[in-house]
């Protein structure tokens, strides 16, 4: 999951994740603030892909880890 720094960095991501294979992205919220979740079906450099696209597109994104 990545907390955003905008909703509109959320909108933006999750519409760019639909054009890639491999990946799902979901939309979330931490604390009030827009987050994704995504999920990955290939390979460990699809992951660091997906961090680089958030990256492009937020420079203020943080990567949380999961505690469910």
């Amino acid at each position: 999951m990545f907390t955003l720094s905008d909703p509109r960095a959320q909108v933006d991501l999750l519409h760019e994740f639909t054009l890639h294979d491999g990946v799902v992205a979901t939309p979330d919220d931490v604390d009030g603030s827009p987050a994704i979740r995504v999920e990955t079906h290939d390979s460990v450099s699809t992951v660091w892909d997906v961090r680089a696209t958030i990256g492009m597109f937020d420079d203020r994104a943080r990567e949380q880890q999961d505690q469910g």
